[in-house]
């Protein structure tokens, strides 16, 4: 027991110690944002990814040198300061900043400058790409990734009327003969995709593989979760041409809603795991 709290003692009494409760305030500041001033709960997308720095920095904590410059480390601190004193300038106001969605990656490649300096920034790209997802602003996100919006209704379309419903579609309008369904972006894919992105990141780092098998993950996780939310898209569409209301939003929005993504999710991880567990006995047999 003394052993342990004379190990936690030195920990807090490291550099590395203050470089997490920075990083910890920052998260905070970027959740109070979006809870008081933008007005909404920080999402799923959110939470993950600074959950996801946290542990890719923990689980390579031994490799964070403090060899910062005097320029960056000028570079990182104006970064840090500049963007805290437009959060609290926009809380003041109690207008939306545009730049505040970049909050993370730009406080956090700060945090970096100060800490490890410009050259030694690629060592931290999978915890950088993590900042940089939960950066993007939806809107464009949603705009960005409209052409998944219409492989979603061109798969449900397929998939409706190979299950006999005679069905039409234009666009992201599918029409049955009792009623229509418009894939709302909020509603397709792009959602599940951005939450599952960074829990993919986190195991690529943690389980390093060929760079095929990497973009092969990513196509498989892309391709599954598709796959599933247009099941759910599906059930939700026959629900609503039977005008069974107590049901479609059973699926919509209620726990059934959840059911389908924690299919995903274990998807995802399985398919993971399976292209990872084969790569690891490979390198163990040569």
């Amino acid at each position: 027991m003394k052993l342990q709290i004379q190990q936690f003692r030195l920990f807090i009494y490291h550099k590395v110690f203050w470089v997490f409760v920075t990083i910890a305030c920052l998260a905070t500041l970027h959740f109070y944002y979006f809870w008081k001033v933008a007005d909404k709960l920080p999402s799923l997308i959110d939470f993950l990814g600074w959950g996801s720095i946290f542990f890719l920095l923990w689980n390579s904590q031994y490799k964070i040198k403090f060899r910062g410059s005097i320029p960056s480390s000028i570079l990182g601190l104006f970064l840090v300061i500049w963007m805290i004193l437009r959060h609290s300038l926009s809380q003041s106001n109690k207008s939306v900043d545009v730049l505040a969605y970049f909050f993370p990656v730009i406080t956090f490649v700060g945090i970096l400058l100060i800490t490890t300096g410009f050259k030694r920034l690629k060592s931290y790209k999978s915890e950088i790409l993590v900042a940089t997802l939960i950066s993007l602003p939806f809107a464009s996100i949603y705009n960005l990734f409209k052409p998944i919006v219409n492989i979603d209704a061109q798969l449900l379309n397929f998939m409706l009327h190979y299950l006999g419903f005679n069905t039409s579609r234009q666009g992201a309008l599918v029409s049955l003969p009792n009623g229509s369904v418009s894939i709302m972006p909020s509603c397709s894919s792009v959602g599940p995709i951005l939450t599952m992105l960074p829990f993919v990141v986190v195991l690529l780092s943690i389980y390093p593989t060929s760079k095929s098998k990497q973009l092969f993950i990513y196509i498989s996780t892309i391709s599954a979760i598709v796959f599933i939310n247009s099941i759910r898209l599906s059930l939700l569409t026959i629900l609503l041409n039977k005008g069974d209301i107590a049901y479609f939003d059973y699926w919509h929005t209620g726990g059934g809603a959840g059911i389908f993504s924690n299919i995903i999710v274990f998807m995802v991880a399985g398919i993971s795991y399976q292209i990872l567990h084969s790569s690891s006995k490979s390198s163990e047999n040569t």
